[in-house]
């Protein structure tokens, strides 16, 4: 809890970049984890029944077909990315519920008259200003897409915040926001083994 503060710092660090300069935390040890180095040992001597605790202790098959625990980098990195979620795409998701509502004051008064509505209303507004509107992805082998090959190798920009809006996969508009909509799979927290790590902090 004393590193919050420096924490939040160094996420936003990793956000603010300028063209052809490195980031900003990569000389602190942020982007590889290694801030949280001590924090691992720590939970490691002090279980819990936290998200630190389940990665310690979790046992997978992985590629190779070898059954093993996360190693200590895939840790380090992990919290990296739980530690962002906590900081900026939580936060961004707040800011965006709370201008989505003033612009929709009867969808806000229902809410208030109607708190059962709420878990609905949050899918609604991660489907309708997801936090990651975006999420880059690298090819992992030649695919083709429409006509056209992707070679392996390629490095990819999905544009999540206009697939949540496509009609097709949620009638009647997918521009209009309405937590009533029936309720599908939205992509704000993408799908598969790429799935948030900290879908539940956010909702």
């Amino acid at each position: 809890e004393d590193d919050q503060e420096m924490i939040r710092d160094y996420g936003n660090a990793q956000l603010r970049t300028e063209a052809g300069k490195p980031m900003n935390a990569a000389k602190d040890g942020m982007v590889t984890g290694e801030v949280f180095e001590a924090y691992i040992d720590w939970r490691a001597d002090h279980p819990s029944d936290d998200i630190m605790t389940e990665l310690l202790n979790v046992e997978f098959t992985d590629e190779t077909g070898t059954v093993r625990r996360l190693r200590r980098e895939e840790l380090l990195v992990y919290l990296n990315v739980v530690a962002g979620a906590g900081n900026e795409t939580t936060t961004r998701l707040i800011g965006w519920a709370a201008k989505v509502l003033a612009e929709h004051p009867e969808q806000r008064r229902q809410l208030v008259e109607n708190p059962a509505l709420i878990p609905q209303a949050i899918e609604e507004l991660l489907r309708f200003e997801p936090p990651a509107p975006h999420v880059a992805r690298y090819v992992t082998r030649d695919v083709t897409l429409y006509g056209q090959t992707v070679p392996e190798g390629s490095a990819m920009m999905m544009l999540i915040g206009a697939a949540v809006r496509d009609h097709r996969q949620f009638p009647p508009n997918g521009d209009v926001f309405d937590i009533h909509r029936e309720q599908r799979q939205h992509l704000a927290f993408s799908v598969g083994t790429h799935y948030c790590l900290g879908s539940a902090l956010a909702r």
